[in-house]
């Protein structure tokens, strides 16, 4: 089975409406966390195979991660700000397995974390283990890539992984606002190996609510804990910034 799985809140009702309208008909399922919700949205009810809940407490963006899958699905995370084309799961599913035999997590915004040179003294000055959430090449969702590369670690609005290879809830339950990161690190302890898929510029649309407000307002403020989480795991991917070992063969 083929699930997609969303959280969201009140404020992002619209945005999250637009993206369930373009996804859901892609899915077998689709699990729709409603954080702060009261009650159900009546227009979610027009498409059989969503599923909203209604948290116990808000899950934030963790909620992504809320609806447990089975070992045999494939389970897509996305956002309530990132809008796919009619050929994005099937293209992604394609992709995905492109990668050949192996636990993967598969995305599309993608992160290896990169220390200053001296030809930087600037910013070699300036880092530090607390600091390191600022020193990245990214590799945008909305800009081209020609061809996949592993990564240190990969955004959770729109990437895919094995139900085999999930982690639990439990595990990312305290990770709100950082989930990328307790992903990579939960990929890392596993022998997961994020990649960053190939695709054409613009080929992902980014919603009106900002691609990355929680690094702008969370993340760049280089929280003690988050910064040692990213230690756990960066510079530490086998094959980081080259192709996955297979499409490299």
């Amino acid at each position: 089975m083929i699930v997609a799985n969303l959280a969201t809140y009140p404020p992002r009702r619209d945005g999250m409406l637009d993206v369930v309208r373009a996804l859901a008909p892609q899915v077998d399922r689709m699990n729709v966390v409603l954080n702060e919700y009261t009650e159900i949205p009546a227009e979610l009810a027009a498409f059989a195979n969503v599923h909203p809940v209604i948290p116990d407490e808000n899950t934030m963006d963790v909620g992504k991660f809320y609806v447990e899958p089975t070992p045999d699905d494939i389970v897509f995370y996305v956002d309530d700000d990132i809008y796919p084309t009619n050929d994005f799961v099937a293209t992604t599913v394609d992709r995905f397995h492109a990668l050949g035999p192996g636990r993967w997590l598969g995305g599309y915004h993608g992160s290896i974390y990169v220390k200053p040179s001296i030809r930087q003294p600037l910013r070699l000055l300036r880092f530090s283990r607390r600091r390191i959430a600022g020193y990245r090449r990214v590799f945008s969702l909305d800009q081209m890539l020609e061809s996949a590369v592993v990564v240190d670690q990969l955004g959770t609005g729109c990437a895919i992984i094995l139900g085999a290879d999930a982690p639990p809830y439990s595990y990312m339950r305290d990770s709100r606002k950082f989930v990328d990161v307790r992903l990579a690190r939960w990929c890392h302890e596993q022998g997961i190996t994020p990649v960053c898929l190939p695709r054409q510029r613009d080929w992902i649309g980014t919603g009106r609510y900002g691609r990355a407000s929680i690094h702008r307002t969370f993340t760049m403020r280089n929280p003690a804990h988050v910064a040692e989480e990213i230690w756990t795991y960066a510079f530490k991917v086998p094959g980081r910034g080259a192709p996955p070992p297979r499409i490299s063969e």
